[in-house]
């Protein structure tokens, strides 16, 4: 599987700040980069923020991607270590970029997946732009770097070889915290593209699952606690709770499992079924929207 991590905080020696809620189009910079990761298929999607704001969680809201806090004030590259901290065991390889460059297109995402290489960059006429493909194996190499530079920086002190992947995008290099002249680019952008987006939930009485309680027991899972499952997607604890006492009223039995106190301390974990529920509903979700855009192509081709 292939990962995103898009850095919404840090300093570097050109930038203070970012600005992921500028307007790009007829949405913000974050939702921009995130849409387009999603449509190139990529699941699991990590945002990088300052530790003690939300902004972003209200910015990306309800897009399914995984909020990961560090201290305010963070050199860029120490943001870029702790998401690959965080995906070294969860992904092939990751695709990083941050979020005042939001106008690369889908055919170069596309054309870096297809890339092999260590460590493989975008170049447009001759420049070098985001987002950077790295396979995971290069991980701790980064992640041991302590020197300056940022990224680039660790990737030259490695010795670590660029693939160089040549593409019509000038879009790779367009920051629009600091340029004007991209309205160009937006025109002709891939979210132009109409595409079908669904998102498929279950019901009985009410709706009960769906792409929020999916994440929610698979960050639960992973975290082994509902609160930093939460905090991981944006949503207040007792949102999380709402959700996990609707599922488990609807479906007539637990879905979490959670132990208190002890001297190991308390936990919470996905029960069998719920496990089950949360295996059924992926594999259910690929095969239906697989079928869905072959059905939108069918009927919306040369009509949006």
């Amino acid at each position: 599987m292939i990962a995103a991590l898009i850095i919404a905080a840090g300093r570097t020696e050109s930038k203070d700040s970012f600005s992921p809620q500028k307007e790009v189009g007829s949405i913000t910079a974050i939702r921009r980069i995130v849409l387009l990761f999603q449509r190139a298929g990529l699941e699991r999607i990590v945002v990088m923020c300052d530790e003690d704001e939300d902004k972003m969680e209200k910015l990306a809201s309800r897009m399914n991607v995984i909020f990961l806090h560090n201290r305010r004030g963070a050199e860029m590259l120490d943001n870029i270590k702790a998401g690959l901290d965080y995906l070294q065991d969860k992904c092939e390889a990751a695709l990083i970029t941050h979020s005042d460059v939001p106008l690369f297109s889908l055919e170069t995402v596309r054309a870096l997946l297809a890339a092999e290489g260590p460590v493989c960059v975008p170049s447009y006429r001759g420049k070098l732009g985001h987002p950077i493909l790295l396979r995971a194996e290069q991980f701790r190499t980064v992640l041991s770097y302590g020197g300056e530079g940022g990224l680039n920086g660790a990737i030259n002190a490695s010795g670590l070889r660029r693939r160089l992947v040549e593409v019509e995008d000038e879009g790779i290099l367009a920051d629009v915290a600091h340029d004007d002249d991209y309205e160009h680019l937006i025109v002709g952008h891939s979210l132009q593209n109409s595409q079908l987006n669904v998102r498929l939930r279950i019901m009985r009485e009410k709706p009960f699952y769906g792409p929020g309680a999916h994440q929610l027991l698979q960050l639960t899972e992973e975290t082994r606690s509902i609160r930093e499952a939460c905090r991981r997607m944006g949503v207040s604890y007792g949102k999380g709770r709402a959700m996990v006492a609707l599922m488990e009223k609807q479906l007539g039995y637990p879905v979490i499992v959670s132990k208190q106190g002890g001297a190991a301390g308390g936990y919470s974990s996905v029960s069998e079924k719920g496990r089950e529920l949360m295996r059924t509903y992926s594999d259910f979700c690929a095969e239906a929207n697989s079928y869905l855009n072959v059905l939108f192509e069918r009927y919306f081709r040369g009509v949006i």
